[in-house]
């Protein structure tokens, strides 16, 4: 038998993506009561990495280490983006925000300067991004170091090889080597959760640094997959440091994505202290407007919750998260029924060619919104009041070519609770 029970709130945030979570964070920091909803899974594919903006023009391809003066250009070129209705102030405001909510929640992150970092990842490329965690700070711009490096990995992990990250970094005046280790106590397939968890036991670590000891004298950094520990990451890698004498970092793999895996217990544990209730994998069903209050539903396999909020801060993301769906040949909104900006007929929504420099029309597909990110009816005024939105389901951000999604998140979660404090508190 379900549990049926009544709740209310100031702000009810739907999704517990990353712009879910922030939206929470910043709404409990703000001594909003708040409910969150949603299912936490999808940051186990985070990168752990935040990114603003990497890549402007999409079509051209080119990394930014300016990510502002871009925008500036995007704000220009692209009125639309999400981007266009904040200032710098309210971006650098908002990761600001985000980091000291970590740092609070014991997850260090680095946000030095306006400019952008470019981290070594694991397919030996290096990727343009704006955040990093601690743990990854001393891999940042190896392209413009002249240490002689070390790239560790172990036999058995998938998505991750010492050779194939160190491809991309062949340098006259630099010596890169590689080491892959072997595990006795595990045969086939490596679990990264299990071996981060291995990486909390001092007699491992302890096995480690003495397998890099043995480039003592030839390495000065190392490189390992971004597995060192689910807890205290940061502990690990400076024992890692003190134990060996080389300084260490952690390089991005494939999910399932243990920086992820951080982040998600971060934002839970601290949010956990700020008394947000979380209802876990809960469908979302609107029901109706009483007076100035949205009335809602939260149903799952235990309970029914009838949910009275003030406002609500739709994260809901894309269609991995369910805050979009596409039929044959409509995409819908899947709360409220909101109007999508969308490809006028289905043969729009994609290009023939899948790499297509143009990009893809149906990856622009979203809610258009106001400059405090509340989505608009069809002739462009707020649909409902105290109704805003964030993350991967605002329109006109071809966040994987623009290399924005992170960025988006953050600034919209931020200025959408914002925006509802200043209003209503």
């Amino acid at each position: 038998m379900k549990i049926k029970k009544n709740a209310d709130c100031d702000i009810l945030v739907i999704g517990a993506g990353l712009a879910g979570y922030i939206a929470a964070a910043r709404a409990s920091d703000l001594g909003l009561k708040t409910i969150q909803a949603g299912n936490s899974s999808s940051l186990f594919f985070a990168s752990g990495l935040f990114d603003l903006l990497g890549v402007f023009p999409a079509d051209s391809g080119k990394i930014l280490t300016k990510p502002y003066s871009a925008i500036k250009k995007l704000q220009s070129d692209q009125p639309y983006h999400p981007y266009s209705k904040v200032s710098q102030n309210q971006i650098q405001e908002s990761f600001q925000f985000l980091t000291d909510f970590l740092s609070s929640a014991g997850l260090n992150y680095q946000l030095s300067g306006p400019d952008n970092k470019l981290v070594l990842t694991s397919v030996g490329t290096f990727k343009p991004t704006y955040m990093v965690p601690e743990t990854f700070s001393k891999g940042c711009d190896l392209h413009k170091d002249e240490k002689n490096l070390l790239i560790v990995d172990f036999k058995g992990l998938r998505g991750f090889s010492a050779r194939q990250a160190a491809a991309g970094l062949v340098k006259k005046n630099r010596a890169t080597y590689t080491l892959s280790i072997e595990l006795p106590e595990n045969s086939g397939n490596l679990n990264p959760v299990h071996l981060a968890k291995s990486f909390e036991k001092k007699e491992f670590i302890q096995r480690l640094a003495d397998k890099i000891l043995g480039f003592s004298g030839k390495a000065d950094i190392v490189g390992l997959p971004a597995i060192c520990g689910i807890h205290n990451s940061l502990d690990i890698v400076k024992s890692l440091e003190k134990k060996t004498g080389m300084d260490i970092f952690e390089i991005p793999g494939m999910p399932p994505s243990i920086p992820g895996l951080r982040l998600k217990n971060a934002f839970e544990k601290k949010l956990s202290t700020l008394h947000v209730n979380f209802l876990s994998n809960a469908k979302i069903v609107f029901h109706a407007m009483e007076k100035d209050h949205f009335i809602l539903q939260a149903i799952n396999d235990n309970f029914e919750t009838r949910i009275k909020a003030r406002g609500v801060i739709l994260a809901s993301g894309r269609f991995p998260g369910g805050g979009l769906f596409a039929r044959r040949d409509i995409i819908l909104e899947t709360v409220f029924d909101l109007p999508v900006f969308q490809p006028e007929t289905r043969d729009l929504w994609h290009q023939l060619n899948f790499f297509d420099a143009k990009g893809h029309q149906i990856n622009q597909a979203g809610l258009e919104t106001d400059d405090t990110f509340r989505p608009l009816d069809k002739t462009g005024k707020p649909v409902f009041e105290n109704l805003y939105s964030a993350g991967s389901i605002i329109a006109h951000n071809d966040w994987a070519r623009l290399k924005s999604g992170t960025g988006v998140s953050c600034v919209s979660a931020y200025t959408a609770v914002n925006s509802f404090y200043k209003k209503n508190m």
